[in-house]
Formats: C-alpha cells, structure tokens, sequence
C-alpha cells in the first residue's frame, strides 16, 4: 500500500462528507468498486518518486480492473486554492517512460505553483465507472471534489457537452495553439463556433502495413490495382476497423452523411462502391478467409506478423508499439479508387469540467503547460500517440521515417464524423461482414444499410 493511499484512507475517515460521497457514488456506478480498489491497494507497486509532484504508477494498465482513485496527502484548506484533474490509465500509463515523463511535468507545474494543492486521480474512460459517469453522479452529491481538468476521449465530447459536464475553452488557449493543431485535430474540437476542449493526441490514424520483405515493389495507390496482385491481405472484417475502411471508402465515392433535411443517413450507390471494393478483394483471394473471424487489429495482426498475409491493416498506435526495430514492416497510405485515402482521426482531449473562474483559470495554465509543444512532443513520442499539436510532431526524431509519413497522412485526415459505437458504424460493419462472407452482394448490403437508418 502506498502512502498516499494510507494518507488518503486517514483522510476519508476524518471527512464524514467525502466518505458518504464515495460510499454513495459506489453503488449508483458499480456494486463491487470496493473489492476492486481494495485488491489493487494490496497489489499494486509504489509509484516512482518525483520530487514535489503527483505520482503516477508505472504499470500497464490492464482492461479488467478499475484504476486506483489517488486521495490528497493532505487535507484542501479553505483558502488555499486546489486543482483537481482526473487521468484515464490509458493516457496516465500508457508506458512507463511517459508515465515517468508525465510525473515530472505535473511536477513542474506543482514547483511553479507552490500555494496550489495539485490533486491527480485516475478514472477509467468508459464502463459504469467512467470519467463521466462519475460527472454525473457527483455533481449532485459531492460537487466540491469534482474534477476542473479531465482527458477523455474525443467521442465523449458531444454527450459531456450537452448535459454541461465539461465547459468550451472561451478565451483559456491563445489563437495561435489552436491554428497549430493538424486541421482534422481542431475540427474534432470544434462546437457551435466554440473550441470545446483541446486536442492532444490523435488516435486511429489507418495505415497499411507490408512485409517489406515480400513486397519489393512500390505499393499502388489504387485499390483495383492492388487487389491485382498476388499477395494476401488481413483486415478485421468483422469490427469496427472493416466499418471504418468502408466509410472512407464511400466518402472517397462522393457518399454524403445526411440527408436533405439533415439526418444521418447512408447513399445506397455510393455505398454499394465502397462494398464492392471489399467484395472484390475477398473473391479473388486477396483477402485472406481468415478476415471475416477478427474484429480487432490486435486480433488480426498476429496473422502479418507471422508471414500468412503480406499485407494488413493497421492504425498509428498499433504500428508505433509493433514495428520491427530492423524495419521490415513498413506503412503507407491506403490504396482508394483513383488514390489513397482521405483518413479517418479521433483522438483524445483535455476539457475543463469546472466553472468556478478560479479554479478555470488554474486548469488553463495546467493544460497550456501540459500541450507546450515540447512537453507534449516528448510524452507523446514516449506513449506511442501521434500529437495533435504539429510542432510537437517536430521535436519526434527527424530522422524516422515514419514521421515524415505521419505529418502527411494527418494533413490529408478527416475527422470522424460520429462515434464508433453510432448506428451508422453499426450498419456499416454489418455490411462489410456480409460483403465479406459473400453473404450478400454489394448493392443488396448497400441496399439495406441505407435503408436501416431511415427514420
């Protein structure tokens, strides 16, 4: 156990009303949240030391248990001005090298505000004990130890701006941080002519991968000629990935998102395109069989990296943590109809989840330190996330490769339009699996894709 938990547990017991929060917030978001943070306590390793900061434990997180919620040393005075920011261990501990990065920078900050008392507590990003279901649920028992400075992810903006759990930035960033972000990144961001949040880091940027010692020659930028040649390619077909080439597909076919009166909606032509690509590809063999079995890169990278497909699709953070140190995996663009692909982006942003003036204006200058395109091109080189911020890219090596390719893939990008877990997505991943298993033709899948959205 550490001390900081030992502290806090004093702490609690001294504070009737924190601990009635937090016995009440348990059950409102799961039932067995105690036996959980009392096993991580017993098993968890002390956190590394850094002089004046907020540890952060460097581990890798595992996705079946609940993140440990740090409690302050000490308790927040009256007067004494406090900041409270919430971290999901997929960005606190994405490796230990940015996490140890992560500790000193939040250490900085403490140095150079020495009066605030500086409060880090993971939360996890989705599940009954997210970021925002604890927004929720404490903004009506215990608002007081409400976080002012949460990362979440992109996709949660829209919902945690609707029933105003986080706050636009209004003013909080200078013009010129904005008009630094790769454009896709400020898109994400951007709400009913507000910046919503700031953008960090990018997530899912596609690639393809080849084996380049199989592949010799230069890779077509189209897909009919690519599907041509006599190699194999894997790709999780039957997931979100599969759904995601198709809607790059159909956007490359001229395909719209909504409708004359501007509901989210499915053309069944261009749809039908976009199928037919995959359908082609799976008949001819180029696809593997295999395919149609995974819904996830994780799953269906094994298959590449083994020499069953010469080919595969990937996305930045993967290809970061996989590529071969000798570099015999290597990416480019995905091959479109006439040329590559516009790619499709979501990321991660820090939104300010307090509207107290005060405590806004400390979470700014937390977030201003935390996106200096030097922080951020160390953490974010270190955690194996693309930043969202350009010139923190160029403090990545120049020499990589890599990174030349990336600053020209997140030029192209496009943001995604919608979250993962939508009904089109869900539509669209149906279609590529029944494309994909020779189910259905293209234009029938198509057909009925459209048609399931229509109110």
């Amino acid at each position: 156990m550490t001390d900081y938990q030992i502290n806090g547990i004093l702490w609690r017991m001294k504070k009737k009303v924190s601990l009635l929060f937090f016995v009440l917030l348990w059950l409102t978001v799961s039932c067995d949240l105690v036996n959980n943070f009392s096993q991580s306590q017993a098993t968890d390793p002390t956190p590394a030391a850094v002089p004046g900061g907020t540890a952060i434990a460097s581990r890798t997180p595992s996705a079946d248990t609940t993140p440990d919620i740090a409690i302050p040393t000490t308790a927040v005075s009256q007067t004494q001005p406090s900041l409270r920011v919430w971290i999901p261990p997929e960005i606190a501990l994405a490796t230990e090298d940015s996490a140890a990065i992560l500790n000193a920078q939040l250490a900085a900050f403490r140095s150079s505000h020495p009066n605030v008392q500086l409060t880090i507590e993971q939360k996890a990003a989705s599940g009954q004990s997210s970021i925002l279901n604890y927004l929720r649920t404490g903004r009506s028992v215990a608002p007081a130890i409400l976080p002012d400075l949460i990362a979440i992810p992109i996709d949660q903006l829209n919902p945690a701006l609707n029933e105003e759990l986080i706050f636009p930035l209004n003013g909080l960033v200078e013009t010129a941080l904005l008009e630094d972000l790769f454009p896709a990144a400020l898109e994400l961001v951007l709400k009913d002519s507000q910046i919503s949040s700031y953008p960090f880091v990018v997530t899912g940027l596609p690639h393809l991968a080849y084996n380049s010692t199989t592949v010799t020659e230069t890779v077509p930028t189209r897909w009919e000629t690519l599907a041509s040649l006599p190699y194999r390619m894997i790709l999780p077909a039957n997931g979100t990935p599969g759904g995601l080439l198709c809607l790059e597909f159909y956007l490359d076919a001229g395909g719209r998102l909504t409708n004359e009166a501007g509901q989210t909606a499915l053309q069944v032509e261009p749809l039908a395109t976009a199928l037919q690509q995959l359908f082609t590809a799976k008949s001819n063999g180029f696809i593997l069989d295999q395919s149609s079995n995974y819904s996830t890169l994780q799953e269906s990278w094994p298959l590449f990296q083994a020499g069953t497909a010469n080919f595969a699709l990937t996305n930045s953070e993967q290809f970061l943590r996989q590529r071969d140190e000798q570099g015999v995996f290597q990416v480019t663009a995905v091959p479109g109809l006439q040329q590559p692909l516009n790619p499709i982006i979501t990321g991660w942003a820090w939104a300010i989840s307090t509207s107290d003036p005060t405590r806004r204006a400390l979470a700014g200058e937390l977030l201003i330190s935390l996106i200096d395109s030097s922080a951020l091109g160390e953490w974010s080189y270190a955690s194996n996330f693309l930043p969202a911020r350009q010139a923190a890219l160029a403090f990545w090596p120049p020499d990589d490769p890599y990174v030349a390719f990336a600053r020209s893939q997140l030029n192209r990008a496009r943001p995604m339009p919608f979250s993962s877990t939508s009904s089109v997505m869900t539509v669209l991943n149906n279609a590529v699996f029944d494309v994909m298993t020779l189910a259905k033709t293209p234009q029938v899948a198509a057909e009925e894709a459209a048609a399931a959205l229509q109110p």
